[in-house]
């Protein structure tokens, strides 16, 4: 058996240059402080920002491989200010909930619904969680037992999103059209007061009903408008009529809808927030004692005896505030009132930018502003934005990254800026505005960088000073070419120049000097390039330069002549990028056909070519230094490792959510960093963990089956022998999960071994994985008895009892239907109903008294600590009052010798 290569495993690294990345933000409340932290989704992660200090000082990462959908942090408890917890939704279903620290796994998952989950939130008062969703129902889900037991079905097209008002009282809306549609929310009871209710409204229900499973939303009533019914059902306890609508000043679908309970924000794609204010019972009954007073008064002028309506109206509740534009086009905001009618709004830009708004109560419609009424009529006062984060990260999509030399700093560019950032703490340090760059060099030296811009130029900044010292004309694109630019820029072997490539069909030498002369500083030029340049290369050696054509080709000339040396054919769509390897015997290539293809450079032959590396084109590649290994990234999102030698695939980096534009590989080949569509920088570290190829082939096998299996035989009813649950289990088989079974079935084979050995046994651990619940569910019935009498055994010794009487509760409840129905079973059962209480009564008694005694210590030293801080303020008493003494008879003396 021949030897197997090994190699060494790149895993994800930090994740910085996003300020946010989903249609979602809220307000979050720390340290009693409200309006200053902000929760934004960022791809995989939730960060918490201080909005004050523009930093971020969280990172919540669930370790879930999917994006990051919805952010809701839970309402602070009685008594405080801080939000407790918060709920993060992924793009796969998961749900994780955070204590800004630690981070949960979901019990259940609900069914019901036909498409994208747009939003959740509970009640208060009610154990219930309403759900929007794009087949435009709200459901109401009973969370003590899993099932919906009501149905919203007044809409016509999708919910985008949806709000509580006033006590869970009132639900907004919104859907795609301008209207906020409000509905009333009743929760009937059996007490005397909501039957004293009906028999006035003659309501004929019975008065003892329950929360049913929902049967609405399977069909909906043939030649009814359901916009105008209302939306009654006698399967539940829940009443919901609809009060009316509220319009907006655009059409467009809603993108977000927000309230603190006394403010709602709405807004669609463009830049413009619609506020509405819910006014209070006080407010709403002045409003409506105002509006019949106009309407007598408009009778008694009329002379007619008609008067308004005195029942609330749905315009007596909710007023419409000024609207608010944005810097930008809004990914999501929230909404928090203050003191003194004081508004704070935060808003998630489209260019991953975050600002802070400040508004007004009392501010007038039709103006968008207001009177300061404690200064005068002369103050005016306006919406005004308090803060904007936008340094931590680029405005549009990374398209360049390079290293310096040290490693220890990454520089970056987009269409509008080039920045610099540490790698260690992931900060920029240095923001220069600049064109639309499309290629990036770092001098030699790291005091420069040179970008290549989109409109032919060369910018060549300075960055200690961020000044820019050169903006120069290299490459004039044709007026009728639609696709222009420098596309490539490449350092030469020594460091003293470098070769551009672009649109104009033309590459070109450049030597940096102290001083540029007329030409431009620029050498040699190689004119007879048959079609636009796409990419150019220089070995390190210096003996080749490599320049990529949109004819299809890839052209290897000498470097000190200029002369050709050999032309790569064989493509279906141009290469976008290539690489040579530090000796120069290779060189890489990728194109828009997907493919990979291995060169040598010395006879120019083709040596292996990789079909499908990349679904889209390959976008970039870089070779590891000093090795035959190289990374690609391609417009699937995904970056690969590949070795040139043996052809081989080594290992799969998945993060990034669209395309990935560029990466780098620092000099020593311990960092790769990538950036691209999603705005987000990435870092990929080498560890010392050695990585099997097979074994990499085989997890990457099992994590597809796990992907494709979609609900699999794990996930059963939380009720055994329910058929089409709504709620299961959130578990599949993994490979983990099969793991962890193996160790359950090792430890039982150990304990037999023990059990024979007799006096000699000792204890030993079944298992600490995560993975409890989903292994206890692989094991069949004959192995769960086994597992019964080991932990009756682990129970008599008094050996890990609280993990015994865990894996013994859990088993028992997931087999419990078998149990029953074993005849084997019931000795064994019978047995553990005695000995399980009276363990965990002991361990109960145990802990309970060392809780005790830990808190006796407490108080001990609690009262020392006291005792001597009142011995010492007694000490520093006596003290004084000796100095003081002493002090005035020192004065007594002075004066009886004066």
């Amino acid at each position: 058996m021949g030897l197997t290569t090994q190699y060494l495993r790149y895993v994800p690294g930090s994740v910085f240059g996003l300020v946010g990345s989903s249609r979602c933000v809220r307000f979050v409340t720390r340290f009693s402080q409200t309006a200053k932290y902000v929760a934004v989704p960022a791809c995989q992660h939730v960060l918490i920002w201080d909005t004050r200090r523009a930093i971020k000082v969280l990172t919540l990462d669930a370790g879930v491989c999917a994006s990051v959908t919805v952010v809701e942090p839970r309402p602070p408890s009685s008594g405080s200010l801080d939000n407790t917890h918060i709920a993060v939704g992924y793009s796969d279903g998961s749900v994780a909930v955070f204590d800004l620290r630690v981070s949960e796994r979901g019990m259940v998952r609900l069914k019901g619904h036909k498409g994208k989950i747009t939003r959740l939130r509970f009640l208060l008062n009610h154990n219930v969680i309403v759900s929007s969703c794009r087949d435009s129902f709200i459901k109401f889900w009973d969370v003590d037992v899993n099932h919906c037991f009501r149905t919203l079905t007044g809409h016509r097209a999708e919910v985008w999103d949806f709000v509580l008002l006033k006590n869970d009282t009132r639900l907004v809306s919104g859907s795609s059209d301008a209207e906020l549609r409000v509905w009333s929310l009743r929760f009937t009871d059996t007490d005397n007061k909501v039957k004293k209710d009906r028999d006035e409204e003659k309501i004929d229900e019975p008065p003892n009903k329950m929360f049913h499973i929902d049967t609405e939303g399977t069909h909906a009533a043939s030649g009814v408008d359901q916009d105008d019914q209302i939306d009654d059902d006698d399967a539940s306890i829940l009443e919901i009529v609809k009060l009316g609508s509220v319009l907006r000043s655009r059409g467009d679908r809603v993108c977000g809808l927000l309230t603190d309970g006394r403010v709602v924000a709405c807004h669609g794609k463009t830049p413009v927030v619609d506020l509405f204010i819910i006014l209070t019972e006080e407010e709403v009954e002045a409003k409506v004692s105002k509006r019949l007073k106009k309407a007598r008064k408009r009778a008694r002028e009329s002379g007619s005896a008609v008067i308004g309506s005195e029942t609330t109206q749905l315009t007596d509740e909710i007023k419409k505030l000024p609207t608010l534009r944005a810097a930008n086009k809004l990914l999501g905001l929230d909404i928090l009132s203050e003191r003194l009618g004081t508004i704070k709004m935060v808003t998630l830009h489209i260019d991953n930018t975050l600002a802070v708004y400040e508004s007004y109560l009392d501010a007038k419609e039709d103006k968008g502003q207001t009177l300061d009424k404690n200064k005068g009529t002369s103050n005016i006062i306006q919406h005004k934005q308090l803060s904007l984060l936008d340094r931590p990260g680029h405005r549009t999509e990374v398209r360049a990254v390079a290293f310096n030399s040290l490693s220890d700093q990454l520089v970056t560019a987009s269409a509008d800026s080039l920045k610099v950032w540490h790698r260690g703490d992931t900060q920029a340090i240095t923001t220069v505005l600049c064109d639309y760059a499309v290629s990036l060099i770092v001098v030699p030296g790291d005091r420069h960088a040179l970008i290549g811009t989109r409109s032919g130029r060369l910018q060549l900044f300075d960055l200690g000073s961020s000044a820019q010292l050169e903006d120069i004309m290299a490459h004039e694109p044709n007026e009728m070419d639609t696709d222009t630019g420098v596309w490539s820029v490449a350092l030469t072997h020594d460091g003293r120049g470098f070769v551009t490539g672009g649109s104009d069909k033309m590459v070109k030498f450049w030597k940096f000097e102290l001083v540029r002369d007329d030409g431009e500083g620029q050498g040699k030029r190689l004119s007879f390039v048959a079609d636009q340049v796409t990419c150019v290369r220089c070995s390190s050696n210096g003996r080749f330069l490599a320049v990529a054509t949109l004819d299809l080709k890839e052209t290897l000339y000498f470097s000190d002549t200029l002369k050709l040396c050999h032309e790569l054919y064989g493509k279906a769509l141009p290469a976008t990028c290539m690489d040579f390897s530090t000796d120069g015997t290779m060189i890489v290539t990728g194109s828009k056909d997907t493919s990979l293809r291995i060169y040598g450079t010395d006879f120019g032959d083709q040596r292996r070519l990789l079909k499908n590396a990349h679904q889209g084109g390959v976008t970039d590649l870089r070779f590891i230094p000093k090795t035959h290994m190289f990374f690609s990234c391609g417009q699937d999102g995904s970056v690969k490792q590949w070795d040139a030698d043996n052809f081989q695939r080594i290992v799969t980096l998945e993060g990034h959510t669209g395309i990935v534009r560029c990466l780098a590989v620092c000099p020593k080949g311990a960092w790769v960093a990538t950036g691209g569509q999603d705005r987000s920088i990435r870092l990929w570290e080498r560890t010392q963990e050695p990585l099997v190829l097979e074994e990499e082939r085989e997890e990457e096998r099992q994590k597809e089956e796990e992907k494709g299996g979609g609900t699999t035989a794990t996930q059963r009813p939380v009720v055994p022998g329910e058929e089409g649950a709504q709620a299961v289990r959130p578990s599949m088989t993994s490979h983990h999960t099969e793991q962890a079974a193996d160790m359950i079935l090792e430890a039982l084979m150990i304990y037999r071994e023990q059990i024979e050995a007799g006096s000699l046994a000792v204890p030993h651990q079944l298992m600490t994985y995560v993975e409890l619940e989903e292994a206890v569910i692989l094991l069949p019935l004959d192995r769960i008895l086994e597992l019964l009498v080991v932990i009756k055994g682990l129970l008599e010794h008094d050996w890990d009892v609280e993990l015994a009487s865990r894996i013994l509760v859990l088993a028992v409840r997931i087999n419990l239907p078998q149990l029953l129905a074993s005849a084997k079973a019931a000795p064994i059962i019978h047995a553990l109903a005695y000995l399980l209480p009276k363990k965990t009564l002991q361990l109960q008694d145990m802990v309970g008294f060392n809780l005790a005694g830990l808190r006796h210590m407490k108080d001990r030293i609690e009262q020392r600590s006291e005792t001597q801080l009142f011995a010492e303020a007694s000490q520093k008493v006596k003290e004084a009052r000796r100095k003081r003494k002493k002090k005035e008879r020192a004065v007594k003396r002075v004066l009886m010798t004066i």
